[in-house]
């Protein structure tokens, strides 16, 4: 049984224009499913997590950034409101700080149970970004029996130019330490931020969420994910799109393990792709939050992804490694060329 702590009223953020959107096969009215409040629960385990639209019929969870917390989608959930969202604080983390320690495996069995007490039909579609991403992973390894699809970005096994950067966690974290109390010109800057989207209420949940053992469990864990956990989630046969950020993240990576997906599946889980947007930086959501809604979208509703979301295929013998460019890229605005970036870790 699950206890409700809360209630809030949503801000003027709520798309509500009347405007109806092409869902597949159905058309469904963009106010159909909005509610007009968010209710905030605790499950048995203590999750905090919010619960949007429950009136319609599609659970999709989604699932945040380490050292961030379920107000990283606020600017994509007013985009989605033809689903029922289930948005968790995951363990350590903001409303869920006293729950823990933080682990994939635990967070994914708490989710798990989530889903299994909230989600329609009990099961739900994923989204995870990063930390997120590896936990939705990890949910579908431990409970694939609750997972419809997942989109999934920015969460592949790590190169060894992060495994360099990472390994004295203790130094790392006392540079993002100081990056997040630096000028926040120079925060925004550097995270790539939309300056229309940086909100004080995130940011004072991210320097809160901002411990070392936090930090190094969540490095740690990372770390450790490797080419043969992709394999065992491949195995579960789901549905699932693999999406890396041009700017900053491994695109060659999630090349491979796009192609190591597909490899494994018997039937739905050999639609599983890979596609890379070429100027999105890490934590895109916070960058271009509409588009990000627009791909998770596609991906539940099996429509092709808007534009500047590329396929990644797999290369030939001898190809070059470098991804071809974007025309007319909703994050730039304008047509442009760029030299080949080389991949930075997640």
């Amino acid at each position: 049984m699950r206890r409700v702590v809360s209630s809030a009223t949503t801000s003027s953020n709520w798309r509500d224009n009347g405007d109806t959107m092409p869902i597949s096969t159905r058309t469904i009215s963009a106010t159909s499913w909005a509610t007009t409040s968010i209710a905030d629960t605790v499950n048995n385990e203590g999750l905090f997590f919010n619960s949007l639209n429950p009136l319609a019929p599609i659970t999709v969870v989604m699932l945040h950034v380490l050292m961030s917390s379920h107000l990283e989608w606020a600017h994509c959930w007013p985009q989605l409101s033809e689903y029922h969202l289930l948005i968790p604080d995951l363990p350590q983390h903001s409303r869920s700080r006293h729950v823990g320690p933080f682990s994939f495996a635990f967070a994914a069995d708490l989710i798990a149970e989530m889903i299994r007490d909230n989600a329609h039909d009990g099961r739900a579609h994923l989204v995870g970004l990063s930390t997120g991403g590896f936990i939705a992973m990890e949910l579908i390894r431990r409970h694939p029996d609750l997972v419809l699809s997942a989109f999934i970005s920015n969460a592949v096994p790590v190169n060894d130019l992060w495994k360099n950067l990472n390994s004295q966690p203790k130094l790392a974290y006392l540079g993002l330490s100081v990056l997040l109390h630096s000028p926040k010109s120079i925060l925004y800057k550097a995270t790539g931020w939309a300056p229309e989207l940086q909100t004080e209420e995130l940011l004072k949940e991210i320097k809160r969420n901002n411990t070392s053992r936090l930090f190094e469990a969540g490095t740690r864990e990372t770390g450790s994910w490797s080419r043969e956990d992709m394999a065992e989630v491949g195995k579960k046969d789901k549905r699932i799109a693999l999406v890396v950020g041009g700017k900053q993240d491994n695109v060659e990576g999630a090349r491979e393990m796009g192609q190591l997906l597909r490899s494994l599946g018997s039937n739905e889980g050999k639609q599983s792709r890979a596609f890379v947007v070429k100027d999105a930086i890490h934590a895109w959501n916070l960058q271009d939050p509409v588009l990000f809604a627009r791909a998770v979208r596609a991906w539940i509703e099996k429509m092709p992804l808007p534009q500047p979301c590329e396929p990644l295929e797999p290369l030939d013998k001898g190809s070059p490694t470098t991804s071809p460019d974007h025309t007319g890229s909703r994050l730039t605005g304008k047509s442009k060329e760029a030299p080949a970036r080389p991949p930075r870790p997640n």
